[in-house]
């Protein structure tokens, strides 16, 4: 669990800090504030900058994740995932990095570095006896002294509190190759990350095979009674690729299709689902009150306090919704267990950091206070 967040040169975040973060947190901010970046920062962090991970992000905003060969050549041409670094394309000082993890860099840290390398032969033959190309960085000084071709890619460390660490490579070229020597493995854990958007159908299917007939089935009916008080069971059926949900209500002859009971239960189905699919990470969800009543966000949130615990998982959420931040709220200041954080992002008017986005933070007490004192903190 993360107790603190740093998130450094990525997107618009330039030097952006969360002084203390709870087991359960609500980002809150203005259109354009950054509160999405945080949630893709955080992605990128629980998913080790996998490359897959790198560039369904960079797809999902049109953004360019990989050079082409009619790319080659070309002036003024733009590189695979520059979209991630500040200003839009990869810094003139070759030491500046993305940075994602706790304040404190000793401590748990990601870190993602545009580098340039060469190819060099390895003449330690392999297992079946040939060389093998591997890739060496270099510096700028070093390419303007040497006639060797040069390309360019991303560096990420991964370094944590328990002295393991994670290097590796992502080319640029279609065929992306990891050093050995540098790393031999890039864990992808599964992704427990809930979209503005509606998850499909088929995604939905496929995380409820996962938990069918285990205990966690009771905490996805638990959820949905949430929205439907009558709800009894779920089953998803049809072909494989074509697969949709129907639902069995007490008092009904017969199954309805899920989609018929309207927007809520297929949310809180997407968040019980990522829920217990989070177990012992991240849970992240964008927009949390898409779909949901007010009068059930409170329900929803205390389901969340509850389960966090249980489940061992750090949740973040962000939200426009003032009713979204009472729901929190109420639950954060009532529950004796788990804490719960709020923090507000917005432009810093300091003339030290002006124009930076900064976070301020809302632990209990502080929520309790604004309440008390009836101030809105949008």
């Amino acid at each position: 669990m993360l107790n603190s967040l740093q998130i450094k040169n990525f997107r618009s975040l330039e030097d952006f800090k969360v002084s203390k973060l709870g087991r359960v947190n609500l980002i809150v901010g203005k259109n354009n504030s950054g509160k999405s970046s945080v949630l893709e920062a955080l992605r990128i962090y629980a998913g080790n900058a996998n490359q897959q991970l790198l560039e369904n992000i960079s797809a999902s905003h049109n953004e360019k994740f990989r050079l082409n060969n009619e790319d080659i050549g070309q002036r003024n041409m733009s590189f695979p995932f520059e979209d991630l670094f500040i200003g839009r394309q990869y810094p003139i000082d070759e030491n500046m990095e993305i940075v994602i993890g706790e304040t404190l860099i000793d401590k748990k840290a990601l870190f993602i570095r545009h580098v340039f390398f060469v190819d060099r032969t390895d003449h330690e033959p392999n297992f079946q006896g040939a060389s093998i190309n591997r890739p060496q960085i270099i510096s700028k000084a070093e390419i303007k002294n040497s006639d060797t071709p040069f390309k360019q890619a991303l560096w990420v460390h991964n370094q944590n509190n328990n002295n393991n660490e994670l290097s590796f490579l992502i080319r640029f070229e279609n065929n992306p190759f990891t050093n050995p020597r540098l790393s031999t493995i890039n864990p992808y854990p599964q992704e427990s990350f809930i979209p503005t958007q509606f998850i499909s159908v088929d995604d939905l299917a496929k995380e409820w095979d996962q938990i069918i007939f285990t205990e966690h089935e009771a905490v996805i009916k638990s959820a949905m009674r949430i929205i439907l008080p009558d709800f009894e069971n779920l089953a998803f059926v049809g072909e494989r690729i074509d697969r949709f949900a129907k639902v069995k209500l007490a008092h009904s002859t017969r199954p309805v299709p899920l989609k018929s009971l309207g927007d809520g239960m297929i949310r809180v189905l997407q968040i019980a689902l990522k829920l217990v699919s989070a177990k012992g990470s991240f849970l992240l969800i964008d927009e949390f009150e898409n779909g949901l009543h007010y009068s059930t966000q409170e329900k929803i949130w205390a389901l969340l306090f509850e389960m966090s615990e249980r489940l061992n998982i750090q949740i973040f959420a962000t939200t426009h919704s003032w009713d979204c931040i009472e729901a929190f709220t109420k639950v954060a200041i009532e529950n004796e267990t788990t804490e719960g954080v709020l923090f507000r992002m917005g432009k810093s008017a300091k003339k030290s950091n002006q124009g930076q986005i900064i976070a301020t933070v809302f632990d209990k007490e502080r929520l309790h206070n604004l309440t008390q004192a009836d101030i809105e903190i949008r």
